[in-house]
């Protein structure tokens, strides 16, 4: 699951949301993949989000809708000529961002995940120390941008999705999007973004349960 997912999965109807320190925690392990950074395991209500996205992840990962999606995407892109590893990794992160950008057509996940992200800005120093001392500015700035500047509503846009793919997977030599393949990228996802549309609030809840039997109820609500 990417950033909104996270969150999403998070939000029970009818129940307060969790701490905001428990959403950013939510986001955390992906925010130390967009910034490149390696950080450590905190403590409190943002450790406790750091594990839900981990059980989050290990769930959606194995069910039977994300590995089909993902596997009709990977072979879509490689029949349209992208090289095996970008179209793997393309397919990978494309559905979990085109599965953002639907989720973000509620109010209430939209409102959760900007407030996870201002405090990913605002409190991104108070983040600093998860990372090394020599990479620790690095870290702070880079929250600070992404923080920032991240607009979850763009998720609904795949050319902006295949945009982003190519910027995240630059100078990674085994899985870089070429940027001529952009284009062709976006594309088969906006081919496959219906389907994903549909299929996104069964899936959220099908993560949101089973986790739910697996870890227990979310911690630290406010309310």
């Amino acid at each position: 699951m990417n950033l909104v997912g996270h969150v999403a999965v998070a939000l029970e109807s009818g129940a307060a949301p969790p701490s905001p320190d428990f959403l950013v925690g939510c986001m955390l392990p992906d925010l130390a993949g967009i910034a490149r950074v390696r950080i450590a395991r905190p403590t409190g209500e943002l450790g406790a989000g750091v594990a839900f996205h981990h059980a989050c992840d290990e769930v959606f990962h194995e069910s039977a809708w994300f590995r089909a999606a993902n596997r009709a995407l990977r072979d879509a892109l490689v029949d349209a000529g992208v090289d095996s590893g970008p179209a793997r990794a393309s397919s990978h992160a494309g559905v979990e961002m085109l599965l953002d950008g639907r989720l973000v057509d509620d109010d209430s996940v939209e409102l959760s995940a900007r407030v996870a992200l201002g405090a990913v800005s605002a409190g991104a120093a108070a983040l600093g120390p998860l990372a090394r001392d020599d990479v620790r500015g690095v870290w702070v700035e880079r929250l600070q941008t992404i923080g920032s500047s991240l607009d979850p509503a763009r998720y609904r846009d795949a050319q902006f999705v295949a945009e982003r793919l190519h910027r995240m997977t630059q100078g990674r030599r085994r899985i870089e999007l070429r940027a001529d393949q952009v284009d062709t990228v976006t594309i088969a996802l906006r081919e496959f973004q219906p389907g994903i549309a549909d299929a996104a609030l069964d899936v959220v809840e099908e993560v949101r349960q089973t986790v739910h039997v697996q870890e227990g109820p979310i911690p630290h609500r406010q309310g």
